[in-house]
């Protein structure tokens, strides 16, 4: 309890505060009666030293060293019984104690110090006593707000009750939960940038703290609600407060159920997540038969057979970021979807995360990339990681969205060879040339001889003339006065050089079948040619 709560119980009730009157919020957590001059040696934080002061009657120098120890140490403060030893606590004490905001206390009494000590600590347990009543009444109080379904919402309006203050709710990276009001959309902002550091605070410090944004000049009281995770929820009193012991274990019964339900409600999440995270991995997979099973298993995550799907494919380059900060981003990048336009869901297969957006209109890739650069900010801000997206094509229907997905893995893929740091990429179409690059050479050369045989063994010196007249004819799709306008020959000529290419190659060149063998051979052509320069 706090010494000034102390101090108004009935073996104080003559004695007065001489110096130190800031310090009187100190706890006190136990009482001490001075039997030897070394005494500083024994004390402890939150402790409280009565004394008649016989060992300090002649040496005030003394009794100065121990104001200033029992300051440094945290003490309560010190009581002195005077009129025996002391007439009245010397200036030079109070002045020293003023100083320090350490409270002396002049007992001005006849009674005995073991008497005083005795009802004080009788005190102290009495209310120790009844503040742990009450706090276990809180309990078994909001545990059954939490029973009855609504809980969440009636704790904070009984704590805004006791605290004559809003509260506000918020998850381990800032972001408002529950507010007992209109929600403060600029306290809301600073607390989800400032998120980082007020966990490592707590994780260093106390269990609550008080302080104010600059920015705004709101005062806020936090404290902090464990979770799964090393980083904690917290609850926002929006003033600055002291509370005392009563309201303190209140407010820390309220962290306890509140935690117990986020960690249940979390318990549901997971189990969410893995009914999702199945239902995609057999979408992907073809395990549905047809449209109407997969619509049907579809229907229980919150997928409909009427929309057109997108699929974005998520990893983080590096590897170092351990399992529980993957769970956190994962829980991050669902926060962030849900505030934006576009309808998503979010599932994980082999440690990527995967977005399913389901947009209203056809055109809709540049808003879903300006999403995905959001969460790209936030995973930055708060894990100091890079998270590249490849996107895909969209689908028509659920069985097709195993296309778009495997379209933008290789659209990330892409990236991760490139060596980006944070990019977006939308899947591409590989141009011809880049398939020739896929087949191995031994194979197109084989199919570029058989295609030119004729042509290729002609000895004459006229055969590059007539390869590169047929190419052209080809390439503009048989018309023999453009054919004739491009080599700046007669069209006469053109149409001999053809004829001359199909007695060669013992083929006509103008079915639709032999031009594509013919234009394919010519693109092999070029493709082997420039690789060998």
């Amino acid at each position: 309890m706090e010494l000034q709560t102390l101090l108004s119980s009935r073996p104080y009730a003559s004695a007065s505060v001489v110096a130190g009157k800031n310090g009187l919020t100190r706890t006190v957590q136990n009482i001490n009666m001075m039997d030897a001059p070394d005494i500083l040696t024994f004390l402890k934080e939150g402790e409280l030293l009565v004394t008649t002061g016989y060992h300090f009657k002649e040496k005030e120098e003394n009794l100065l060293q121990l104001v200033e120890g029992m300051a440094k140490k945290q003490c309560a403060g010190l009581a002195i019984k005077t009129k025996r030893f002391f007439e009245q606590v010397p200036s030079s004490i109070c002045e020293l104690a003023e100083k320090l905001n350490f409270p002396i206390i002049d007992l001005q009494t006849d009674e005995a110090l073991g008497s005083i000590i005795n009802e004080s600590l009788s005190f102290i347990l009495d209310k120790k006593t009844s503040d742990l009543q009450q706090a276990m009444m809180t309990h078994q109080l909001f545990s059954s707000y939490i029973l009855q379904g609504n809980g969440v919402e009636k704790i904070l309006h009984s704590l805004q009750t006791l605290c004559d203050a809003p509260i506000g709710l918020f998850d381990l990276h800032g972001n408002l939960l529950f507010h007992t009001e209109k929600k403060e959309e600029k306290t809301s902002a600073s607390l989800e940038k400032i998120a980082v550091q007020i966990n490592n605070y707590f994780h260093l410090k106390a269990s609550y703290a008080t302080f104010s944004i600059t920015k705004t000049k709101q005062e806020l009281s936090l404290f902090l609600i464990p979770t799964h995770t090393h980083k904690s929820n917290f609850l926002v009193i929006y003033r600055s407060m002291l509370p005392n012991e009563s309201s303190l274990l209140t407010i820390e019964q309220a962290a306890n159920v509140l935690s117990f339900e986020m960690m249940r409600q979390h318990a549901l999440k997971e189990a969410e997540r893995r009914k999702k995270n199945e239902y995609f991995h057999q979408l992907t997979h073809d395990y549905f038969k047809n449209i109407d099973e997969a619509t049907y298993h579809g229907k229980q995550i919150g997928l409909s057979p009427d929309k057109k799907y997108i699929c974005a494919v998520g990893k983080i380059p590096l590897q170092h970021y351990t399992y529980t900060d993957s769970e956190m981003i994962y829980e991050l990048i669902e926060y962030e979807l849900s505030k934006q336009p576009i309808p998503s869901l979010l599932f994980t297969q082999d440690n990527r995360y995967v977005i399913l957006f389901f947009p209203d209109s056809y055109d809709k890739h540049q808003f879903i990339a300006n999403q995905l650069i959001l969460i790209q900010k936030v995973v930055k801000r708060h894990y100091k990681q890079n998270v590249c997206f490849g996107i895909g094509n969209q689908s028509q229907t659920l069985l097709t969205v195993i296309d778009s997905y495997k379209e933008a893995i290789e659209a990330l893929e892409n990236i991760q060879m490139t060596d980006q740091a944070a990019p977006i990429q939308f899947y591409q179409p590989k141009q011809f040339r880049e398939l020739l690059r896929l087949i191995p050479s031994a194979d197109l050369e084989e199919y570029h001889e058989k295609a030119l045989e004729g042509l290729l063994h002609y000895d004459r010196k006229d055969q590059p003339i007539l390869l590169d007249t047929l190419s052209t004819y080809l390439n503009l799709n048989c018309q023999i006065s453009e054919t004739a306008k491009q080599l700046f020959i007669h069209r006469n000529t053109v149409i001999y050089r053809i004829e001359k290419c199909e007695e060669i190659l013992g083929r006509s060149v103008h079915t639709p079948e032999e031009t594509l063998r013919l234009r394919i051979a010519f693109q092999i052509h070029t493709h082997l040619h420039s690789n060998f320069i």
